[in-house]
């Protein structure tokens, strides 16, 4: 009877080896996810959506400053320190392509360390202590930053931000 039961052990643990064989197999030759990329009917111009973009943008953050995308506003998290005091500002913009490769990020709320100031003086602050990456302007008066992008280089082209919709972010392809 014991060897019976040590068969029936061998079996099931066959069956369990065959089943974990069978779903490995599957799951190595399943396609990876694809990206949906809108066609258009513009030739040489690609839109590409939302969720695709707020990763590209997630990972142009640094240590100090987050950047988030949210359907279609950017938050901007950044940590700094002044006179040993950490101080976390937060700006909500609405980001505009507003030319080749040329963004405008319309401020709609700005937060930096509770401070009950109006928003002018802490656009001012921001004007005058921040750090603003290169290629970033900031515009008080407007309550806004303009930003030169570098083009996406992919495989001898380039990619040119030419508008941002609900659809995604438009890019003009061109060859180099």
């Amino acid at each position: 009877m014991k060897h019976f039961v040590l068969k029936g052990y061998a079996v099931a643990v066959s069956v369990l080896l065959l089943g974990a064989m069978l779903y490995l197999m599957t799951v190595l030759n399943a396609e990876p996810p694809a990206i949906k990329v809108q066609d258009t009917s513009e030739a040489g111009s690609v839109v590409l959506p939302p969720k695709l973009v707020a990763g590209a943008i997630a990972e142009r953050g640094t240590e100090d400053m987050k950047l988030t995308l949210r359907g279609d506003k950017l938050l901007i998290d950044q940590q700094s320190t002044f006179l040993s005091l950490n101080i976390e500002t937060n700006i909500l913009t609405t980001p505009v392509a507003i030319g080749d490769n040329r963004l405008r990020l319309d401020i709609e709320e700005i937060e930096i360390g509770g401070l009950k100031l109006s928003d002018k003086q802490k656009l001012n602050l921001v004007r005058q202590f921040g750090d603003l990456p290169d290629g970033v302007e900031l515009d008080v008066t407007h309550r806004c930053f303009y930003y030169q992008l570098e083009p996406v280089q992919l495989s001898g082209v380039k990619l040119m931000l030419t508008a941002i919709d609900q659809s995604g972010w438009h890019f003009k392809i061109e060859e180099e």
